[in-house]
């Protein structure tokens, strides 16, 4: 009888390009604010798009459209609250890309969290739009665009630590797990 160790190499999971994560991010950032540059420049056809994805995004995605910053007089085409989601998003990427020393242990106790733990975590800071959102049209409030920048922000971080940590390949990694050794016995 011999014994042999057979090495298991583990098949890395599927990364994903994080180029196409940070393009998302650049239309997300820089769309806002090109809808009133592209309205302000008078042009045919670019004036015209400005105003549909200022029309779209009010419509469909942006829940104030009113409360949204001027950029030459003319609204972006999201509110400071979406706008301060996607400044957010950002500053979650550039945390899991950099890896700041003090941040390490924290970032890979969230990673290792499951999923569904993570995604509850990182919901909660939303919970504070529709507060927002409903006392200012009752008139309880009216908060400040930059208090809608900061809810935005504060909830988009969140967001973004949550998409970071479920985009393949995205999450830095300490670095190659060492092989896993099986002992098998030929006869």
């Amino acid at each position: 009888m011999t014994t042999s160790v057979l090495h298991h190499f583990p098949r890395e999971p599927r990364r994903w390009p994080t180029w196409a994560f940070d393009a998302i991010l650049w239309i997300l950032f820089l769309g806002p604010m090109l809808s009133p540059l592209f309205r302000a420049s008078g042009l045919p056809l670019v004036a015209e798009s400005g105003q549909l994805a200022r029309d779209m995004l009010a419509t469909f995605v942006c829940p104030t459209p009113e409360r949204s910053y001027l950029l030459f007089g003319l609204p972006m085409a999201v509110c400071a609250r979406c706008w301060g989601a996607t400044i957010g998003l950002w500053a979650a990427r550039l945390l899991v890309g950099g890896r700041f020393p003090g941040m390490t242990r924290l970032l890979d106790g969230f990673r290792a969290m499951p999923w569904w733990a993570r995604l509850a975590l990182c919901a909660t800071p939303f919970l504070l739009w529709p507060l927002e959102i409903v006392g200012h049209y009752r008139g309880a409030w009216h908060a400040p665009l930059w208090l809608l920048l900061l809810n935005g922000a504060q909830a988009g971080f969140f967001a973004g630590l949550f998409f970071c940590s479920i985009w393949p390949g995205l999450w830095p990694t300490a670095g190659r797990q060492p092989p896993t050794s099986i002992p098998a016995v030929t006869r």
